[in-house]
């Protein structure tokens, strides 16, 4: 089963320095108790994966958590512009553990 993780609309700062996770959607990585980061890989609709790095504050009351890694990269090589979208997704079965895709889909409001 499929479980949409982020479906947002990029902005600046997505574009230029990371992206924005939601909180309310942290407990679909195992991150380890005492460190702010996990590595993971995401599939594009191309075949291609990217390792994707999603990071939390250290301090304070919110987490703030943002994926970095190779996110820039796959913004450069899609194009990415602020207003597309972008959704990652999870997808578990018994068989081969847990898998993430990522595929953006264009803000069609601007191009008509």
């Amino acid at each position: 089963m499929e479980i949409e993780l982020v479906n947002k609309k990029l902005t600046r700062t997505d574009i230029a320095s990371c992206l924005a996770y939601p909180a309310g959607n942290l407990w679909a990585f195992q991150m380890v108790r005492g460190r702010n980061a996990i590595h993971f890989n995401a599939r594009d609709p191309t075949g291609r994966v990217w390792e994707f790095k999603l990071c939390t504050r250290n301090h304070g009351r919110y987490k703030k958590p943002v994926i970095r890694g190779d996110w820039l990269d796959y913004v450069h090589e899609k194009g990415l512009t602020v207003h597309d979208f972008i959704i990652l997704t999870m997808e578990e079965d018994a068989e081969n553990g847990v898998s993430y895709n990522i595929r953006v889909e264009p803000n069609l409001e601007l191009a008509m």
